[in-house]
C-alpha cells in the first residue's frame, strides 16, 4: 500500500496554474505508482475555513451581509461548496485520479470531530495554553493572524527613523573620552533605530548588548552650541549613521554597555516616566544603532525582554488598529500605521519549543527534497526555532476551540469537554453544535464540570469562548482527520507534495502536531515544487495581466490555441518537477510544449499507421537486427523510466520521453525502416517484423507514459490494433520488458560498429549526397568484419544505402561511397533494379499477388 496525503487546496474561487502544477505533479505520483504494482490510496481533500472567505461573503452584493454566526457559517458553506465543484471539475478535466467520491473537507462534521478529538490530547498533554503575548494581527478583520499567512511585498520599503531618548542618569565621568572631558553643560540621548515609528509612543525600554562597543558621539553642527549634546551609538554603525543622515559626526569617546544597562531615561510619550535600559541577546551592531527600541506589547523579541525582567505587559492599541486613551486626547481612536501589525492580545498557543527540537532530530529518518535537492536544513531550522504557535482566531467560520472564559480573561478547558463536543459533533452530523449549545447544558454534564475545575465564585462570570483554530492546525492533522479508520491511520503517509511555502505552512503543522500526539513522524517523504511565474520572471497578478487561465490552455479560446489536458500535464513534468524554483509559463513556452506534444503525437501515428492489418500477436520469424535494436532501446528506456518513476523524477522521464522518439525512434530507426516497411511484400517475414517492432514500441511506449501522458496514452491504445484504451494501468511496467528472445547475443557489439559506421558514412556524403542512391565500399577491423557478417544481408538497411561491400582492414574504420552498378527502381527509389527488369526483385515480389 501507497499513501499521497493530498495537502488541502482552499476552497474559494477558480482553478489556477499553481493547482494545476501541484494537482498532476500528485497524479504523476499516483498513477506512477499503480504502474509500478503498488495499491494506492489517494484521498483528495479541501481546507474550507478562513478568513479569505469570510470576507467574501461579506462583500456579496447580491444579499446583505449575514449577521449572526449562523448566517456567516451557513452562507460560507456555500461558498465552500461551489469553490469545491469547480475546482474538482478542474482536477478531473487534467486527467487526475483520486477518490473523488470520498473527499476530505476540514468543514464534515466528520473531519471536525476527529481534529476535536486529536485537539483534546494536547490540551491533555497541557501543551495548549491561553495568554497576553504579541501575535500578528489584522485590524481591517479583526483577527490574529499566522506568519505564513502575511504576504510579504519583496519591494516594500518600511519608514524607518532614528530617534532620540533622553539619558536621565548617564553623566561625564562615566564615559572614556579621546581627549579631555567636556566643559560645557552635556546632555546625553540613547539613539535608536526604528521601522515601527508608531510604537514609539508605546516605548516601554531600551535594549544593549554587553558583547557591543559603543561610541559617544557629537554632529559637527552641533559643537558649537552653548549646551554640548551627545549621542550614544554602536561604534560599527557610525558610519550608516552619517550615510542616512548625511551629516558629519564626530567620534568623542566610548561608553562600556554594563555603563548602559540599568540606567534609565525618559519616555518619549509620558514625560513623567523614567524608564529602563536593559540587556537582551537579540541586540547587535549590524543595522540601525545598537541600541533597540523596545515596546513589550507590540514585538515577539520585546515580549521576552518582559518576561525575562518581571515586567508588566500592557496593550495601549485596541483590535481595529487605534491607540487608547490611556495615551492621552491627542492619539485616542487615531489609527496607527500598517494593514498587519504586531499586537498582545488574549490568545490560544500551543507550546511547541520541545516538539520542534524532538520533530528536527526525526527529521533525519525522512528525505526532504526537489530533484535531488536535500531541503530537510529548512525545515529543520524552522520547527527549532519555534518556541510557540498562535491557533486562535477571532472569526466564526472554522472549528471552535471549546473552553469556558471567565469575565478575567482566565480561560478553562479539558479534554473531556472537547471530547463531548466533539461527539455532539459527531452523532448530529453539526459543526455549529458549540454555538448552539447553553452553557448550561455544558456545566450539567459532571464530568465535564468536574474536569474544568472552576472555582464554585466564577462560575457566574462564565462565557464560552468563541475563538477558532487556526486552519493550519485544521489541515496540520489531516495526517488524523482525513483517514476513514484507525487501520488507515496506523499507515504513516508515504509521500506529502507542496509548495516550497508550505515549509512554513502544512509540513510544519503535520509534523508539530504528529510529533506531540504519537510521538512520530506524520511522512515518509516531501518533495518540493515551486511557484509558477510568467516568461519575463514576474509573478502572475491579474493588474499586469500575466496570468494564465489554465482552462484556456486546456480548451483554446480565439486567441489561444489548445494544448489539451496532456499539453498542460507535459508542461507541469517539464517546468514544475525536480524544482523547488520558478515554473515559468507563456506564450513561447506554451508554444515549446504543444511543438512536442505533436512531436509525441507524429511518433505514435508513424506506429499505429504501420501497424495498420497487423494483428499485434507475437511472430515465430526472427527479428531483424535493426528491430531487434528498436526494442532493446525501448527496453532500456522502459527500465529507465521505471528507475526515474521510483525516484519521482518526472521531469528526466518528460524529458527522456522527448529525446527518445526524436532521436532513437525517428533519427534512429524510421529513417532506417521507412523503406522496408514501405516496400516489403505484407505479410512477409521482414515486414512482420517490422510492424510487431512498431506495435510493441507503441505498446510499451503508451503504457510507460500513461502517468504523464494518460489521454494520449489511451488515444495510442484505442487505435492500436488487439489493444484497447482501458488496458492502462491494468499491468504493470515490468511486464513490458521484451522477451531476451528477440536479440541476437551480439547484438550491443554490432550495433556500436554500424553507430560508428553511420558517423563515418555521414561525414563522408555530407549534405547533398544522397546515400540511399549509392553503394559504398566498407573497411573494417577482423573483429568488426566478423560482426558485420553475421548480419551482412542486412547492412544495406542498416546504412541506408542502396548496397554494401564488405572488406577487412587493419587501420580502423573507412567508408567510400561509389556510384551502383544496379539500375535505378522506380517503386523503392533504390539502385537495386537488373539491367532489363521493371522492378528490382524485392518489389516484383511485393506486387506478386
Amino acid at each position: 500500500m501507497f499513501e499521497l496525503l493530498d495537502g488541502p487546496p482552499y476552497a474559494n474561487g477558480e482553478a489556477h496554474t499553481g493547482h494545476a502544477i501541484n494537482k498532476i505533479l500528485k497524479d504523476f505520483i499516483v498513477k506512477s505508482k499503480i504502474g509500478l504494482g503498488y495499491r494506492v490510496r489517494f484521498r483528495p481533500g479541501w481546507d474550507c475555513h478562513g478568513l479569505p472567505i469570510e470576507l467574501k461573503i461579506g462583500k456579496q452584493k447580491e444579499t446583505p451581509a449575514p449577521q449572526s454566526f449562523k448566517e456567516i457559517r451557513s452562507a460560507a458553506r456555500i461558498v465552500a461548496d461551489e469553490a469545491i465543484g469547480k475546482q474538482m471539475n478542474a482536477f478531473r478535466r487534467w486527467g487526475v485520479t483520486a477518490d473523488w467520491d470520498k473527499p476530505y473537507t476540514t468543514k464534515s462534521s466528520k473531519y471536525v470531530a476527529a481534529q476535536l478529538d486529536i485537539f483534546g490530547q494536547l490540551v491533555e498533554q497541557k501543551l495548549v495554553y491561553r495568554t497576553f503575548k504579541p501575535v500578528y494581527w489584522s485590524p481591517s478583520s479583526n483577527t490574529a493572524l499566522a506568519e505564513s499567512e502575511l504576504e510579504y511585498n519583496e519591494k516594500h520599503q518600511s519608514t524607518s527613523v532614528y530617534f532620540r531618548f533622553k539619558l536621565i542618569n548617564v553623566s561625564s565621568p562615566e564615559i572614556i573620552w579621546s581627549s579631555i572631558p567636556p566643559s560645557k553643560p552635556s546632555q546625553f540621548y540613547a539613539l535608536v533605530w526604528t521601522t515601527t515609528p508608531w510604537t514609539l509612543p508605546l516605548n516601554n525600554a531600551i535594549c544593549v548588548s554587553p558583547n557591543i562597543k559603543y561610541s559617544v558621539i557629537q554632529f559637527e553642527r552641533e559643537i558649537n552650541n552653548p549646551t554640548s549634546t551627545y549621542y550614544i551609538i554602536a561604534s560599527n554603525l557610525v558610519s550608516e549613521l552619517e550615510k542616512q543622515s548625511e551629516q558629519k559626526c564626530r567620534i568623542l569617546g566610548t561608553v562600556k554597555s554594563e555603563n548602559l544597562i540599568g540606567k534609565k531615561y525618559k519616555s518619549c510619550w509620558h514625560n513623567e516616566l523614567a524608564l529602563p535600559i536593559y540587556e537582551a541577546p537579540h541586540v547587535s551592531d549590524t543595522v540601525g544603532t545598537g541600541l533597540v527600541h523596545t515596546s513589550f506589547a507590540h514585538g515577539f523579541q520585546d515580549y521576552d525582554v518582559a518576561v525575562s525582567n518581571g515586567e508588566r505587559i500592557q496593550s495601549f492599541v485596541d483590535s481595529r488598529g487605534c491607540y487608547t486613551r490611556h495615551l492621552g486626547h491627542d492619539l485616542d481612536g487615531k489609527h496607527v500605521l500598517g494593514d498587519v501589525i504586531i499586537r498582545s492580545s488574549q490568545q490560544w498557543f500551543i507550546d511547541v519549543e520541545e516538539i520542534g527540537k524532538r520533530a528536527s532530530s526525526m527529521l533525519d529518518e525522512i528525505t526532504v527534497s526537489a530533484g535531488d535537492s536535500d531541503l530537510r536544513g529548512s525545515l529543520k531550522q524552522l520547527v527549532t526555532t519555534r518556541n510557540s504557535w498562535c491557533i486562535s482566531r477571532q472569526r466564526v467560520w472554522g472549528t471552535p476551540i471549546p473552553g469556558l472564559v471567565d469575565e478575567n480573561g482566565e480561560a478553562y478547558t479539558s479534554r473531556e469537554l472537547i471530547e463531548w463536543v466533539a461527539d455532539l459533533t459527531r452523532k448530529s452530523g453539526n459543526t455549529d453544535v458549540w454555538w448552539e449549545v447553553d452553557l448550561n447544558k455544558i456545566l450539567e454534564n459532571e464530568d465535564v464540570r468536574r474536569s474544568l475545575k472552576i472555582p464554585k465564585d466564577v462560575i457566574p462570570q462564565l462565557k464560552k469562548n468563541v475563538d477558532i483554530m487556526d486552519v493550519w492546525l485544521d489541515s496540520g492533522l489531516a495526517w488524523h482527520a482525513a483517514k476513514e479508520n484507525e487501520m488507515e491511520r496506523e499507515h504513516v503517509t508515504d509521500v506529502v507534495l507542496e509548495g516550497v511555502d508550505q515549509f512554513r505552512g502544512w509540513f510544519q503543522s503535520l509534523l508539530l502536531t504528529s510529533v506531540a500526539v504519537k510521538n512520530k513522524l506524520p511522512y515518509r517523504k516531501i518533495i518540493v515544487h515551486g511557484f509558477c511565474i510568467d516568461e519575463k520572471n514576474n509573478k502572475m497578478s491579474k493588474s499586469v495581466g500575466n496570468v494564465v487561465d489554465p482552462i484556456l490552455l486546456t480548451d483554446g479560446s480565439l486567441k489561444q490555441k489548445a494544448i489539451g489536458a496532456d499539453g498542460l500535464r507535459f508542461w507541469v513534468a517539464l517546468s514544475g518537477s525536480e524544482n523547488a524554483g520558478e515554473s515559468k509559463i507563456g506564450p513561447k513556452i506554451i508554444e515549446d510544449v504543444d511543438r512536442k506534444i505533436v512531436s509525441l503525437r507524429n511518433g505514435f501515428r508513424f506506429m499505429i499507421g504501420g501497424c495498420q492489418g497487423f494483428n499485434g500477436n507475437p511472430i515465430n520469424s526472427p527479428l531483424k537486427t535493426l528491430d531487434q535494436d528498436m526494442l532493446h532501446s525501448v527496453d532500456s528506456f522502459v527500465k529507465k523510466t521505471i528507475s526515474n518513476y521510483e525516484e519521482f523524477k518526472f521531469r528526466t522521464v518528460a524529458n527522456d520521453l522527448t529525446q527518445f522518439i526524436q532521436r532513437n525512434f525517428s533519427s534512429n530507426y524510421v529513417k532506417y525502416v521507412r523503406d522496408r516497411l514501405y516496400c516489403d511484400k505484407i505479410g512477409s517475414e521482414s515486414h512482420l517484423s517490422a510492424q510487431f517492432t512498431l506495435h510493441r514500441t507503441a505498446y510499451s511506449l503508451a503504457h510507460i507514459i500513461s502517468p504523464l501522458l494518460p489521454h494520449l496514452s489511451a488515444e495510442v491504445l484505442h487505435h492500436l490494433p488487439g489493444s484497447h484504451e482501458k488496458q492502462i494501468l491494468r499491468h504493470t511496467f515490468m511486464e513490458l520488458q521484451s522477451e531476451e528472445k528477440y536479440y541476437m547475443p551480439e547484438l550491443s557489439q554490432l550495433m556500436k560498429v554500424v553507430h560508428e559506421l553511420r558517423t563515418v558514412l555521414e561525414a563522408s556524403a555530407g549534405p547533398k549526397i544522397d546515400t540511399s542512391k549509392k553503394d559504398i565500399i566498407v573497411y573494417v577491423k577482423p573483429e568488426q568484419e566478423k560482426l558485420l557478417k553475421t548480419s551482412e544481408l542486412e547492412l544495406p538497411e542498416l546504412l541506408n544505402v542502396s548496397g554494401v561491400e564488405l572488406n577487412e582492414s587493419r587501420d580502423g574504420i573507412s567508408v567510400e561511397i561509389t556510384d551502383s552498378k544496379r539500375r535505378y527502381c522506380e517503386r523503392c527509389r533504390k539502385h537495386t533494379r537488373k539491367d532489363g527488369d521493371n522492378l528490382c526483385s524485392r518489389c516484383f515480389d511485393a506486387l506478386v499477388v
